[in-house]
């Protein structure tokens, strides 16, 4: 993506969340903007409660293996830490990184997902969500991960409006997939 087309992908999320439009809508800008800037077979976005231990699905390209309204319980791993404790991008090339974080890595296969890009969407330095792009083997080696943190600020402010319709307090969590 030219640095013209990221701009332009910027200033639409921004103006969106200018006029004060509808989440779907915002989604759906952030969709078509990350799709230009580094491309992906599935994006998700979750937003995640630390207090309950919880992430919950409010955006998803692929509704039929990634519901919006799932839910997830999040256990002690690599990948918490690094992307939600310390709020740093995880960047999987090969079909092992996608194993060894997601315990549905069979079906992210089936559709050609063999490499992920977690960007954490952080508000005062606490992590509150992630965006998730997944693709073919190696897509994400040369991405510009300066420009995905510049996509997940501009998430905050949709993701905390969803947040609340989640129920991430930890009422009802049994039948919860981990991560």
């Amino acid at each position: 993506m030219s640095e013209a087309s990221s701009m332009s992908a910027i200033s639409s999320l921004a103006f969106s969340l200018h006029r004060n439009e509808a989440v779907e809508t915002f989604w759906k800008e952030l969709d078509h903007g990350l799709q230009d800037a580094f491309g992906h077979k599935l994006f998700t976005v979750l937003a995640y409660d630390a207090s309950s231990g919880l992430l919950g699905r409010v955006y998803s390209t692929q509704q039929q293996i990634n519901p919006v309204g799932g839910r997830k319980r999040v256990t002690k791993s690599a990948w918490t830490q690094q992307v939600l404790e310390e709020g740093k991008v995880f960047r999987g090339a090969t079909r092992e990184d996608i194993k060894a974080v997601f315990s549905d890595y069979e079906v992210l296969w089936s559709i050609g997902c063999e490499s992920v890009l977690n960007i954490p969407i952080r508000k005062q330095g606490i992590a509150i969500g992630s965006l998730n792009l997944l693709d073919g083997a190696g897509h994400y080696d040369d991405a510009r991960i300066e420009l995905a943190y510049v996509f997940a600020q501009l998430a905050i402010t949709p993701l905390e409006a969803c947040r609340e319709a989640l129920q991430l307090d930890g009422a009802d969590s049994g039948d919860l997939e981990y991560v």
